[in-house]
């Protein structure tokens, strides 16, 4: 079979449908696999498959039944509806893969996946011109597609609720953590890469993109009803800027907790495990979520959990986590509190949230997303 993988996303910023992405191509290219794959970008060089990010890799040094497909570059919306399809249909293409909105019309089965349509729940936390597009343009290619793929039931429950998608047409395929994150580091190693950052261990984290979404707001209100109860409270933000962040960077200041919040943008794929093995809890208390990588990454890396008791983050942590009201400051405040002062509870979860972590990978992702491939063909 031949398979056409829409793989812009690969060359743009480091998103959870990036890191997605790069770990499909990850397992597929270790598979003994009879397919043959057709990447379509817009660029002249691909990315690295480097599992711990070991430099760039050429086209040479992926397996034979790789090929990655250059198109002209042109907008977002002429590239998705012009370029895609008549690639497919000139490369013979048996089946395209894509994320979200797919070209209206293809020569072949089309199997998009979907990670979650949260704006549906929570609109004001995304942008309103891309909640539009959405709206529009996501029927059509669930009217069009074969299949869809998602994160979590709670995701293919939104799917059905929101856009009336058939749930015989839906797919969950759960993600995981990648090795890397269960590799521990030695100390020295932990503090070379903490020092490049300005920090030293024993703080709260928050992984991800820093949007509305994230729920970041309350959090700070949280970390300042904790400031006066345990000693040392530190919050550490790792993530690019998102969109509607002005009132988050003011709220800092407003709250006095300049001298105990950092925010340290975008960082590394290969510096986030020392990051996530120098805290003391993991705090994720974000709105709604299709997965909630970060939850598993943070579990993988040994760190005790608070996430929110909704969407699918409530499904993936399944007992391995402190569950809370994200809607709740005083829910958070009082999630955190166990958390920094119960050494028993903090072991608990450490155990619990490993072997929580193991229970997923990516290489079950790629077979399952494989036998989706091959339903679609048929």
């Amino acid at each position: 079979m031949r398979i056409g993988i829409d793989a812009r996303v690969l060359f743009g910023p480091h998103t959870g449908d990036r890191t997605y992405l790069l770990n499909l191509l990850r397992q597929f290219a270790a598979m003994d696999l009879p397919h043959e794959f057709l990447l379509f970008t817009d660029r002249v060089e691909p990315p690295s498959l480097g599992a711990r990010g070991e430099g760039r890799v050429t086209r040479e040094s992926f397996p034979a039944n790789f090929r990655f497909v250059r198109l002209p570059k042109l907008s977002r919306w002429l590239y998705t509806g012009f370029l895609l399809p008549r690639a497919c249909a000139t490369y013979r293409v048996d089946l395209l893969h894509v994320q979200y909105i797919a070209p209206l019309t293809t020569p072949c089965p089309l199997v998009t996946t979907v990670h979650d349509v949260h704006w549906k729940r929570f609109p004001e936390t995304f942008p309103t011109k891309d909640r539009l597009l959405m709206d529009i343009f996501l029927p059509l290619t669930f009217r069009r597609a074969t299949f869809v793929i998602t994160d979590s039931y709670a995701s293919r429950s939104d799917l059905v609720h929101f856009f009336r998608v058939p749930p015989d047409k839906i797919r969950v395929i759960y993600l995981a953590a990648e090795e890397r994150f269960f590799h521990r580091l030695s100390e020295t190693e932990r503090r070379s890469v903490l020092e490049r950052y300005g920090l030293t261990e024993g703080y709260v984290l928050f992984v991800g993109v820093i949007q509305p979404r994230k729920n970041l707001e309350r959090l700070l209100h949280a970390i300042a009803l904790l400031r006066p109860r345990v000693e040392c409270c530190r919050l550490v933000i790792v993530g690019k800027i998102g969109w509607k962040t002005e009132e988050l960077f003011l709220l800092v200041d407003k709250l006095g907790l300049k001298r105990c919040v950092k925010f340290t943008g975008y960082v590394p794929d290969d510096d986030l495990p020392a990051i996530y093995q120098g805290a003391t809890v993991f705090a994720y208390p974000a709105l709604w979520e299709g997965f909630g990588l970060p939850v598993l990454e943070a579990m993988a890396s040994g760190v005790p959990v608070l996430t929110s008791n909704t969407s699918s983050l409530r499904e993936i942590a399944e007992g391995a986590a402190v569950l809370v009201d994200p809607l709740s400051v005083r829910d958070i405040f009082e999630g955190l509190h166990r958390l920094l002062t119960d050494d028993d509870l903090r072991n608990d979860l450490r155990r619990l949230g490993l072997e929580r972590a193991k229970k997923f990978s990516w290489r079950k992702t790629a077979e399952e997303t494989l036998r989706v491939y091959e339903s679609a063909k048929r």
